[in-house]
This record gives C-alpha cells, sequence and structure tokens, in this order.
C-alpha cells in the first residue's frame, strides 16, 4: 500500500465515544493551516459516535459510525491503544467490515501532534493527527511503502490474553484491599486474635482459612485449619465479652472467599499461556532473574516480540559529537525540575533500542514544559515500573534473596557499589528513592542485554 493510494481513517477514542476525520493525502500546507480553516466544521468533517446515545438527542451511534466506514470505504484505520476495553468495541466494528487497523503509540502521536502545532486535548486534532499519520511521507520508506515502525507492532492472540489476565488479576488486588481492611477493622473487637494474622489458601480450590471460617464455608478449608480456628474463637476474649461476628463482615469474608477462588481459576490460565512454547526463550531469562508467574505475564505483556525493539535484527546503536549540557534536577513541588547548564562537547552513544526497551516498561522519562520550566515525568507501563520496585525491595534490598547465579551476583555487587559512595563526612550518597530507582534501571538495563544475547543465539 503506496502513499498515493491510501484513505486513511483517523478514530480518536474516549471513554463511550470516538471522534473521526478522512484524509486522502497529506493537507497542502501543512496541519496547522487545515485545522484552522475546518475546525468551525467540526460537526460534519470530525463526527462523532457514541456507544451509548442520550435518548432524545441527535448523538450517533455505533451502527451510524458501521454506516460511516461503510460509506467512505477508508484503507486502513489508525488508532490509539487506550485501554483495551474503551477500544475494544469500535476496533471489532472495523474488522468486522474488513478496514485494516494500525495503532500509533501514546507518546509518538503526542510528539506528532505536537510537532505539527495542533491543540491538545482536543479530540477532533487528536483525529486528524491520526488521519495524517498514515498519509504523511515522514511515515513510508524510499520504496512509497508504509513503514511498519513507525507503528506498534500487531501483538499475537496470546499476548492480548495475557494483558487482560495481567488486568482482571490487578482489578480484583484492588478490590479486595479495601475489604480486607474494614474486615479487620471489625475483627479488631469481634475477633481480636485473628485480627491481623496472615490468611492465604494452600491449595487449589480451597480458600483461605481465616475468611472461609468467617463465611462459613467450612467444606472449602482445609480441616485442621477450620477446627483451630474453631477453638481460638471458643477462647477469644469476644466471646467471654458477649461480643458476636458482625453479618455484614461475614458478608465481607464471603466476598474474599470468591476473590480468592476467582484468582486461582484466572492462574491456571495465566500460567498455561505463560509456558506456551512461544515463549521458552524468554522464561529461560526471566528464570536467571527469579521472576514470578505474575511478573513474566505482565513484562511479557509489554515486550513481545522482542525483535521490534530491533533494527534489521541489531540493537539501533547512534554515535554523534554534540554538546553534552551538564543536567541539575531539583524537587519543587513533589516534581523533578531539571535544568541544562553549558558543558562540554563529547562523542555520545545512544542506544536507541535499549531506551524504547526500557521506556516500554515504564523505566523511562520524558521532559514536559510547565511554564519556564522542563518538569521530568516518568512515562511508559506504570504497572512494569511498580513490578521493578517490588523487585528491587523484596529480592535486592534483602540480602541473599537474589538468585544464586552470575546475574545475581552483578546486580548484587552493583548495590554494594552504589551503598558505598559516601560523602566528605562518610554519610552514604545514594538513599531511598535514588537508590530505588538505581537499582530498578540496572535490573532493566540487564534484562534488555540477557534478552538481547538469547534471541540472537536462538536465530544463529
Amino acid at each position: 500500500m503506496t502513499i498515493k493510494s491510501i484513505t486513511s481513517l483517523g478514530v480518536d477514542v474516549s471513554k463511550s465515544s470516538v471522534t473521526c476525520h478522512i484524509l486522502t493525502q497529506y493537507p497542502i500546507g501543512g496541519l496547522k493551516t487545515y485545522w484552522q480553516k475546518t475546525r468551525t466544521k467540526v460537526n460534519s468533517l470530525f463526527p462523532t459516535y457514541h456507544s451509548s446515545p442520550k435518548p432524545k438527542s441527535n448523538q450517533k451511534s455505533a451502527f451510524d459510525f458501521a454506516d460511516y466506514v461503510t460509506e467512505n470505504k477508508p484503507d486502513l484505520a489508525i488508532l490509539e491503544p487506550t485501554g483495551n476495553h474503551y477500544s475494544r468495541l469500535w476496533a471489532q466494528i472495523l474488522e468486522s467490515l474488513g478496514i485494516k487497523i494500525l495503532w500509533v503509540g501514546h507518546i509518538e502521536l503526542r510528539r506528532y501532534r505536537g510537532g505539527k502545532n495542533l491543540p491538545n486535548k482536543s479530540d477532533a486534532a487528536d483525529a486528524l493527527a491520526m488521519a495524517a499519520y498514515a498519509v504523511d511521507q515522514e511515515n513510508y520508506l524510499e520504496s512509497g511503502e508504509l513503514n511498519d515502525r513507525q507503528f506498534l507492532m500487531h501483538r499475537p492472540m496470546q499476548i492480548n490474553q495475557l494483558r487482560e489476565l495481567v488486568q482482571q488479576l490487578e482489578h480484583l488486588n484492588r478490590v479486595q484491599s479495601p475489604i480486607i481492611n474494614y474486615t479487620r477493622q471489625m475483627l479488631a473487637w469481634q475477633f481480636p486474635e485473628k485480627a491481623h494474622s496472615k490468611t492465604e489458601s494452600t491449595k487449589t480450590g480451597n480458600v483461605p482459612p481465616l475468611w472461609g471460617w468467617l463465611a462459613q464455608r467450612e467444606s472449602e478449608v482445609h480441616s485442621p485449619s477450620y477446627k483451630l480456628i474453631t477453638r481460638k474463637y471458643q477462647k477469644s476474649i469476644a466471646i467471654q465479652l458477649g461480643l458476636e461476628i458482625d453479618p455484614i463482615v461475614r458478608l465481607h469474608a464471603d466476598w474474599l472467599c470468591d476473590i480468592d477462588i476467582e484468582e486461582q481459576r484466572l492462574e491456571v490460565d495465566l500460567k498455561a499461556l505463560v509456558n506456551d512454547p512461544e515463549f521458552k526463550i524468554y522464561n529461560q531469562v526471566f528464570e536467571k532473574f527469579s521472576f514470578g508467574l505474575r511478573i513474566r505475564a505482565r513484562l511479557l505483556s509489554r515486550i513481545y516480540p522482542f525483535e521490534a525493539f530491533l533494527t534489521n535484527g541489531k540493537q539501533l546503536i547512534e554515535r554523534e559529537v554534540r554538546e553534552v549540557k551538564k543536567k541539575e534536577v531539583t524537587r519543587e513541588h513533589g516534581k523533578s525540575v531539571v535544568k541544562f547548564l553549558p558543558g562540554d562537547v563529547k562523542r555520545v552513544k545512544r542506544n536507541r533500542s535499549r531506551d524504547a526497551f526500557k521506556l516500554r516498561l515504564g523505566m523511562g522519562t520524558v521532559l514536559e514544559q510547565s511554564g519556564d520550566k522542563l518538569v521530568e515525568k516518568g512515562s511508559g507501563s506504570a504497572l512494569c515500573r511498580m513490578t521493578f520496585w517490588q523487585y528491587v525491595i523484596t529480592k535486592i534490598e534483602i540480602d541473599n534473596r537474589l538468585p544464586d547465579n552470575p546475574i545475581g551476583e552483578e546486580i548484587a555487587v552493583y548495590k554494594e557499589t552504589l551503598k558505598s559512595k559516601v560523602d566528605a563526612s562518610g554519610k552514604q550518597l545514594l538513599n531511598g528513592k535514588h537508590l530505588q530507582n538505581k537499582l530498578m534501571s540496572k535490573v532493566a538495563n540487564v534484562l534488555f542485554r540477557e534478552l538481547s544475547r538469547a534471541i540472537a543465539v536462538h536465530e544463529q
């Protein structure tokens, strides 16, 4: 498909609607000029369709969207991955009509829109930017074909399923936290001896003993554990004072049992997907870090296929001679403010493949203008960033938790090197979050290196 033959449909996905625009060529005079001429005709040139139109209104529905696509017959549609759920309905409609879908990353689209001087926080402007993205010569090869590297690679079905399962497990984890907190608060006077005790199911099909006992689901609790809790309750101070288990506590416990059973079911499905032969090389690398099941699933859902970060099977490393300005970072109102000072001219090497890899995993940063200051913000998957942080505090900061292999030794030595840096008074220079961020970055760098080596060996 060449630039001369494309009809491009830009689709900006919102919570319950989409805004669209059609282009058959890149606008003469540029996007800013085109936008200024067309923004007054938003209703006709940038139609909006709603998944649930308000009654007695003129809002267009998803059926009208299908008619619009059928009438205009675009060759392809450009979408931004705004959550699996918000975009799923509209993507399904496009696929059912035989329209090819290409996905543009959040960061790439934001930079593209900003470079074209289009307004921010405008659904119509976003739809225009996406439609133009597919007919812009910058996104084509010299042969006139679309450059696939300018778009997100198509994810295989297993990865989509992985992402869905990971999201469901994270949702259940968030849901149960306030339920557990409230239940423990109530138990502080209704069954104080077990109010803050740890309770986990140890066998598939069973529920956590305390929650199962409170919910009176005896058949789903390990029998000795159920009897032990019963004996303990009979001796509780609450019994002596005439305090009983409130029905709302039993209701909350019942919910927690159902959540635990559902988590078990999802983890069975998750384990089968993660252990698919397609991911054998990745699992061999993950094993070196002693990553657990959920961590592996989170990482796979973001970095597969790893070849997407490479260029012709190799890392993209750029070398250039330029002024390397000194970077001064300060904290103001909880934000990292960056100032650049004059520096020396040096030969600089940038590993673009590794940078893209880290950015995808939430380990990258972007600079955004805020008034007259540059504010440094974390970018990429917040969930993966949290995963690296959890790995640091549970595996690295606690001695003897790292795997007994060369990678574990390398990370341990790096940690000690960071901690050995002190000022003139002997005070450790790196502490807390600063130290943790350094260790998180180290883990991401080593993971990229090991995956690069493993993929290279596999392809030989």
